[in-house]
């Protein structure tokens, strides 16, 4: 009788896990359905957004959704997007995924001209360490006592980290690194990793632009 008892209150027990576990996996179906739409359409707002403050020429297309994916030379994940006018290729949106931030990937996201040279440079996503790498990632107008009453000024907020590749042209074999492993790009003192990481994702992203370029081809517009 006692041993009788004992499998009912398992079997009693198990029914009740298996019940919530149920209801919680439905529950977490729910959610992902009812936030994947806003959490697509927060994510897409932020990807346009980023195209305006790369200093591309006019366009009419939706670069995104024209993109292909390649492993660039030193295995970083780079996404390729043309951007288009009327069908006419005008320029590029290079996202390239560094592995090697401080506190994990980093992603920067540059535009270039058809002859890959760089037209402004974004850190799109990134989780390094506030005040620090973060300084090196981060596009923000400072106020400072100079410019205290000034009113915010338009276009790209200055950095000088992201600013030094402006005008720059990435080659197939470019070797690019900062100063203090011999190359010549600026980097910030205490944040040396993190800079390390944006050079190599520009970088790995032009390089790769520039062995695939001819992927892209013109679009006759019907």
């Amino acid at each position: 009788m006692k041993r009788l008892k004992e499998n009912e209150n398992v079997l009693v027990l198990g029914g009740f896990l298996g019940i919530t576990a149920l209801i919680s996996a439905l529950v977490l179906a729910l959610v992902f359905t009812v936030t994947r739409g806003p959490i697509e359409k927060m994510q897409q707002k932020s990807i346009q957004e980023s195209f305006k403050l790369l200093d591309l020429p006019a366009f009419d297309n939706a670069p995104d959704r024209e993109a292909k994916s390649y492993i660039s030379p030193e295995k970083f994940k780079v996404a390729i997007m043309p951007v288009r006018k009327e069908g006419v290729l005008k320029a590029f949106v290079v996202r390239t995924v560094s592995p090697d931030g401080y506190a994990g990937e980093v992603e920067v996201t540059a535009g270039f001209d058809l002859n890959c040279k760089i037209l402004a440079v974004l850190v799109t996503r990134q989780q390094e360490t506030p005040g620090l790498g973060s300084n090196v990632c981060e596009r923000k107008f400072r106020k400072t006592i100079f410019n205290l009453f000034q009113p915010r000024p338009e276009g790209l907020p200055p950095n000088p980290i992201l600013d030094q590749f402006h005008n720059l042209t990435v080659s197939a074999n470019a070797d690019w690194r900062v100063k203090r492993d011999g190359g010549s790009f600026d980097f910030v003192t205490g944040a040396t990793i993190t800079s390390r990481a944006i050079v190599a994702a520009v970088e790995q992203g032009g390089r790769t632009l520039h062995i695939h370029r001819g992927d892209f081809k013109e679009k006759v517009q019907k």
